[in-house]
């Protein structure tokens, strides 16, 4: 016996089940039920074109990949370090206008560097933590128009805490008086694991 195909029939099925049955009643030539299928269908959003994301660039691509790495050693810290925001608001207590710094963005990567941000480098992407006054980062830095072979890891934090820092602007000399750097201390590498390392010591120094 032929199933009466009715509106509920139609409505109780899954948008699968239903793409499935209106191919099958094509096939079949069973108008009738095709409108039906085809109407519910339109109910649901269901036969829009799906929109296919562009895929990514070579430069993002890396700056997604770099912001994930970094993100890691983030993590990383946070289980060595008390990084918390509670805390550093506790330890800042006095520092007028403190705010504290989440260490990751809110999609659990890497944070958008203002430099990036107001498009005068390719890529500045950075995980920080701020106590009292001092703010230390790690960042993934790449300027305008270079290969992605010429991107650094900068660790920028207080000179004083710094094993063989450099001046901030040695380290950024694009870097305008708007765009105003956390601190004023830098150190450049070609390699993560170097500049984590160096991030590690700060961050020992920082929360001590």
């Amino acid at each position: 016996m032929a199933i009466e195909w009715t509106d509920e029939r139609i409505a109780a099925l899954d948008t699968a089940q239903l793409k499935n049955l209106r191919e099958n009643a094509t096939r079949r030539e069973v108008t009738a039920l095709v409108e039906l299928c085809t109407t519910e269908l339109a109910k649901r959003n269901a036969d829009k074109p799906r929109r296919i994301g562009q895929p990514r660039s070579e430069a993002k691509q890396f700056e997604h990949d770099m912001s994930a790495e970094l993100a890691t050693v983030g993590k990383a810290m946070a289980e060595k370090y008390d990084l918390s925001e509670a805390t550093a608001k506790a330890k800042s207590e006095g520092v007028k206008g403190f705010k504290a710094h989440k260490l990751l963005g809110s999609d659990g990567h890497a944070k958008l560097g203002g430099m990036q941000r107001d498009g005068s480098v390719a890529v500045d992407r950075y995980i920080s933590y701020r106590r009292g006054t001092d703010i230390a980062s790690l960042s993934v830095f790449l300027l305008k128009d270079q290969p992605i072979e010429a991107h650094e890891f900068q660790v920028i934090a207080p000179l004083s805490m710094l094993d063989g820092g450099k001046p901030v602007a040695e380290i950024r000399p694009t870097a305008t008086a708007a765009q105003k750097q956390s601190a004023d201390g830098g150190l450049s590498f070609k390699d993560l694991d170097s500049a984590a390392a160096a991030f590690d010591k700060v961050l020992a120094k920082l929360t001590a």
